[in-house]
């Protein structure tokens, strides 16, 4: 058991490592690695626009008891394309949604938080905020085609036979996807997965991206976090 146990961390933590990129695509940053060259704008970071993008993210009283926030960055389109294959497309890509900034939070603990029979180790909460809907939903259309076709199985390393699943979900925003990647198990086993969610609700978009080791049952408390994301991002775009 804690062999397996390990062996879910150490993968979970490489397909986080190894989703930065489609953290950027989702509307994140992507990390502190050395930026490729792009022309900086200079542009001042709109203050009224950081205050909603604080707002559309998991609040510490939305998460569970023993995450605590380690980070919070705030991301400009530069930033977010630095990370790319090809920075100078990327940034083009972002300005031609007319993304205007995006924003991020990391929640951590020495002690992850359990619930029933499930671990959670990690969740990341993002937003960004675009000129227009239409932008938001083409960078969404965008994100979701990285999604769909990331090759999964090489992504997260460590544990073997692994599968992804669309999860149906309902009624939670304009536009929303929900991919389970992780381990094949029996019911009621436990295995390692990772949640990634994305919304796209108005010219705000956001995600999440949850990491866990333990049943079916832990989809409920994901779905439970995708839907006070899309309550915050809703109150907040009023």
């Amino acid at each position: 058991m804690l062999r397996r146990l390990d062996l879910a961390i150490g993968g979970l933590l490489l397909l986080v490592a190894s989703l930065l990129l489609l953290a950027a695509a989702c509307g994140g940053g992507g990390g502190e690695e050395t930026p490729s060259p792009v022309t900086p704008t200079g542009s001042p970071l709109p203050p009224e626009v950081q205050d909603q993008l604080k707002r559309m993210v998991l609040q510490p009283d939305d998460v569970l008891t023993g995450f605590n926030l380690v980070d919070e960055p705030f991301s400009t389109n530069e930033e977010s394309a630095s990370s790319a294959d090809d920075p100078q497309s990327r940034l083009a890509d972002l300005q031609r949604w007319g993304r205007i900034l995006g924003y991020e939070v990391y929640y951590e603990s020495s002690e992850p938080p359990t619930v029933g029979q499930t671990i959670f180790f990690s969740l990341q909460s993002t937003a960004s905020m675009y000129e227009s809907s239409e932008g938001a939903s083409a960078s969404f259309a965008d994100a979701v085609e990285v999604a769909r076709t990331t090759d999964w199985p090489v992504v997260f390393v460590g544990p073997e036979n692994v599968e992804w699943e669309e999860v149906p979900i309902s009624d939670l925003a304009d536009e929303a996807i929900w991919l389970r990647v992780g381990e094949k198990g029996e019911p009621g086993e436990q295995v390692s997965s990772f949640d990634i969610i994305m919304l796209r609700q108005g010219a705000g978009r956001g995600s999440l991206q949850i990491g866990s080791f333990g049943t079916e049952e832990s989809k409920e408390i994901v779905e439970q976090l995708a839907r006070a994301q899309a309550d915050r991002m809703r109150s907040a775009l009023e």
